[in-house]
């Protein structure tokens, strides 16, 4: 069954820094004529930093969205040109501070496909090296330090809420083999 829809038009209804919103008029498979409206994004990467006692270094941040501080792995949008790993590298260092000398790509996450086109990189990094911090200028992060295992245990109790958190901690568990 062809399920593919085509688009015919569309406007930019908001251009803003990180979100470019569209209302998009689609052919449906069925010849009929729909809306739909898309959230573009530049894309993002996040990053599970695994010491050698399988420990994970997660940023404490507050998130407008929710009005809350969440607990979540590193993690930031693609700087224009950039690769994802370059992304996840420079995100790393900035949000904690630590430097990889290994990364293993853990695939990609679409974060809500119903209406946003934001693609998350996830990375396994290891082989830590520590230095500074050195967050933006808008960030305000808090880092911590916790075991793997304990960590998928407060994941699989509901205790995470995040996304990216969630779905490259559990990747990185089992690409770990669970040995944590």
């Amino acid at each position: 069954m062809d399920m593919k829809e085509t688009r015919i038009s569309g406007e930019l209804i908001y251009d803003g820094i990180i979100v470019h919103l569209y209302k998009d008029k689609v052919s449906l498979p069925n010849g009929n004529e729909a809306v739909r409206e898309v959230i573009r994004h530049q894309g993002a990467v996040c990053v599970v930093a695994v010491d050698d006692d399988k420990n994970i270094y997660l940023v404490r941040q507050f998130r407008y969205p929710f009005n809350d501080v969440i607990t979540e792995i590193p993690a930031g949008k693609l700087d224009a040109g950039e690769t994802p790993i370059e992304g996840a590298a420079r995100e790393l260092r900035e949000e904690t501070g630590i430097i990889a000398k290994n990364y293993k790509y853990l695939g990609e996450l679409y974060t809500s496909c119903a209406f946003l086109d934001e693609v998350i990189h996830m990375y396994l990094a290891t082989d830590l090296s520590f230095t500074e911090q050195n967050p933006d200028e808008d960030e305000f992060v808090e880092v911590d330090k916790v075991n793997l295992k304990e960590f998928v245990s407060e994941i699989m109790e509901g205790k995470v809420p995040d996304s990216k958190t969630q779905t490259a901690v559990l990747k990185a568990y089992i690409e770990l083999g669970n040995l944590c």
